[in-house]
């Protein structure tokens, strides 16, 4: 599609989860009002917050669409609540970006480009950098065997083929698509769930894609701090819910990929680390946030 074509190919809604998200999210949004793409609106789904960021987003962001949530839910099911408010306002795309990433100015054209150029394009990445560094966090998404549990973000184009997940930080979603396989599964509170709606997407005969033009400067995780209890709980837990979705069988590369982590990190010492993926793995609680 050409480029002057772009801004008419129908309405992006960008949807940004909230949580604390001081000081992150307002440099966030001030790059979203400053995309090239026109046709775009923006929607903050707020999960609850406890600092002074629902009242600075308001204040500061008039034009955002704001949309608070009574509870922590965890990503998906705040970010669920954005993607329907749009799909019902006829967003043609959903455009999911992490609070603590700062886009591009073309980011969003460029997602779009790629998408309207092949109908059968369900999802598209951008290439994620490491904020004021150029150095390359992620080339839109990862791989990840269903055999070994290994999975790991590119940092460059692959040599064939398209990644096997792509990195919900900054994530242009189609909404034929996700009417046709359902949003984000809220059993993933974090992590993973980006994984579990590629596979999905494949699944059911989409293709993934990358768009090499669409830079997005992203923070080292910011969501949990220093909590690696939580971090690794949640991430373990997680990766349990894809691989007994998607895995032919699911205890082999839980054990794999898990058991090695525990190791590694028991020999490093670092217990809470080591103990967060115990839970994960075997403790009801796995898939409980930090309040």
């Amino acid at each position: 599609m050409p480029q002057n074509q772009e801004n008419r190919w129908g309405q992006v809604f960008a949807v940004l989860v909230n949580y604390n998200g001081l000081p992150h999210i307002l440099d966030c949004l001030t790059s979203l009002i400053s995309q090239t793409y026109t046709q775009n609106a923006i929607v903050v789904v707020d999960n609850a917050s406890q600092d002074d960021s629902p009242q600075m987003i308001q204040r500061r962001f008039p034009g955002v669409k704001f949309l608070p949530s009574p509870v922590n839910g965890g990503f998906a099911q705040g970010a669920n609540l954005g993607i329907n408010l749009a799909l019902d306002q006829g967003a043609k795309a959903v455009w999911l970006i992490n609070p603590d990433a700062k886009a591009h100015p073309e980011a969003l054209e460029a997602l779009v480009r790629v998408m309207a150029d092949d109908p059968k394009v369900g999802a598209v990445g951008s290439v994620l950098r490491w904020e004021g560094q150029d150095r390359v966090q992620a080339w839109g998404g990862g791989k990840v065997s269903l055999i070994t549990g290994r999975s790991r973000h590119l940092t460059q184009p692959p040599s064939q083929g398209a990644p096997d997940y792509l990195c919900g930080a900054s994530l242009l979603l189609r909404a034929q698509a996700l009417k046709q396989v359902g949003l984000l599964d809220p059993g993933f509170p974090l992590y993973w769930e980006d994984a579990d709606l590629s596979l999905r997407l494949r699944g059911a005969g989409w293709r993934l894609a990358v768009a090499p033009e669409s830079v997005v400067e992203h923070q080292p995780s910011t969501g949990l701090g220093a909590n690696e209890e939580a971090w690794h709980r949640l991430y373990t837990g997680g990766s349990m819910r894809f691989f007994r979705k998607h895995a032919p069988l699911p205890w082999l590369p839980l054990a794999l990929s898990s058991g090695a982590r525990l190791a590694r990190r028991a020999m490093q010492g670092r217990w809470q680390a080591a103990a967060g993926i115990w839970q994960g793995l075997f403790s009801s609680e796995r898939g409980r946030l930090p309040s």
